[in-house]
């Protein structure tokens, strides 16, 4: 039992170990990985702007068959004037919350390219830890720190980054905190992911953070 459970630990480790290509985008599951990732974002995109168009369509069809009203109940503005219909009024809310999540995803999409070229130009190396820093905050990501010395070694802990998802900024795999595949700089902007490339972030340094309140 005991030989059984060796071969699995070092099966494990074998696979958490990053491949030997010379750039990180040359490993088959990386480039999946990365393109799973960019045809989420553009599925949700999609999604996101035909939800968008239906309602608008939806709503007009129903007022214009006299199902609802909207475009009879008029307002006036604060300023003077005329200040628009029902039926405009309630379209621009889904459109506003369409601008947001088009602004999110092209955002997302910018973000992928970036760490494409971050992939083509480097390899993926073994980085043994990557700690979220809970005592700090910043909107742009999540403030971690990578140990980029060997496990257990003393001053061998990056400057504060922050790690960005995709397309969510600030959704963090716990299973980073027990090692994770890096890409880009020694002292840690780059790529970061889970073995065979999975949830890739974008590294930064110099993100504004602030002190946590309590």
């Amino acid at each position: 039992m005991r030989g059984a459970a060796t071969d699995e630990t070092q099966q494990a480790q074998l696979a958490a170990q990053p491949p030997l290509s010379k750039y990180a985008f040359d490993d088959p599951d990386t480039r999946s990985a990365w393109t799973r990732t960019r045809r989420k974002v553009r599925v949700r995109l999609t999604l996101w702007t035909a939800f968008w168009s239906g309602s608008f369509i939806v709503l007009s069809l129903l007022d214009g068959f006299g199902v609802i009203s909207l475009s009879e109940v008029r307002f006036e503005a604060r300023w003077g004037g005329d200040g628009g219909t029902l039926l405009g009024l309630v379209g621009a809310v889904p459109f506003l919350v369409y601008l947001c999540q088009l602004y999110l995803y092209v955002l997302s999409l910018r973000s992928l390219k970036r760490i494409r070229r971050v992939l083509e130009r480097r390899p993926w190396r073994l980085v043994s830890a990557v700690r979220k820093q809970h005592q700090v905050t910043d909107a742009s990501g999540v403030p971690v720190r990578l140990r980029i010395g060997a496990e257990g070694a003393r001053n061998e802990w990056s400057h504060l980054m922050s790690a960005s998802g995709v397309p969510r900024k600030r959704r963090w795999p716990e299973a980073m905190e027990n090692g994770a595949w890096h890409a880009g700089d020694s002292w840690g902007p780059g790529v970061l992911a889970l073995p065979d490339g999975e949830n890739l972030m974008e590294v930064r340094k110099g993100q504004a953070t602030r002190a946590a309140r309590a």
